[in-house]
């Protein structure tokens, strides 16, 4: 039976790729959520401008959602807000990207007695997810990468924010670091932003002038101009 569906959204790869499989299990993706702290300061590694475009660009209604009540824990606040977007939107179904248990199940906790939850990428194999996102023709952005989990080397991090994630990046500096790195990012090792889907963007691609910035172990994408165009089929 298809349900109401909404996407914990970042505009990264993997939710992305849960909102394609998604669709095709017939479900109906009515929102695209995006959590964040307060004032979603410190929202780096995902340009809220560039979310919102993608959601354009996506068709599909987006909130923001900020987490972070006084007085209240993280989980009782993503609860909380969870119980309203369900009640708001007549929602069945939330949706993850999550890959690894890598905050102690947090969403599973979060949508406890709540909501459902779905996690179609859950446990993939990367080489597996990296495939699967080259032959659906994601093009993608990488945005930020830690310094730290990249071996504490600046230069190596650099090779990686601003640089598209493609076959050629996977083999060229992925897997020589396979041994130390997630192949996914699913540490933290790094992030990405996806410019366009064909199956999903509607013949739009996002464009974007930036330059790499750096605050503590982070180096990030930092924006000074993103706008979302129209391609045509063949260059999507």
């Amino acid at each position: 039976m298809a349900k109401r569906a909404a996407i914990s959204f970042t505009g990264g790869k993997d939710c992305t790729l849960s909102l394609c499989l998604t669709k095709e299990s017939k479900h109906d993706v009515v929102l695209l959520v995006t959590f964040g702290p307060a004032n979603f300061k410190s929202f780096k590694a995902h340009s809220l401008a560039m979310i919102k475009l993608q959601a354009q660009a996506l068709g599909i209604p987006h909130v923001l959602v900020e987490i972070g009540e006084e007085g209240k824990t993280h989980l009782q606040c993503y609860r909380e807000q969870i119980a309203a977007l369900k009640k708001e939107h007549r929602l069945d179904l939330l949706v993850t990207g999550d890959i690894l248990n890598v905050c102690d199940n947090f969403m599973a906790r979060a949508t406890q007695d709540v909501i459902e939850l779905s996690c179609p990428i859950w446990a993939i194999d990367r080489h597996r997810l990296l495939d699967t996102l080259f032959e659906r023709k994601f093009e993608l952005l990488i945005t930020c990468a830690s310094i730290k989990k990249l071996g504490g080397d600046e230069e190596v991090a650099r090779q990686f924010v601003g640089s598209k994630l493609t076959p050629t990046f996977m083999k060229d500096t992925l897997e020589p670091r396979e041994q130390d790195v997630d192949m996914g990012g699913e540490l933290g090792e790094f992030h990405t932003m996806v410019l366009t889907v064909p199956e999903l963007y509607h013949g739009y691609r996002i464009e974007y002038d930036g330059r790499q910035s750096v605050e503590g172990e982070y180096m990030y994408m930092e924006f000074d101009n993103v706008r979302l165009v129209k391609i045509n089929d063949e260059s999507s």
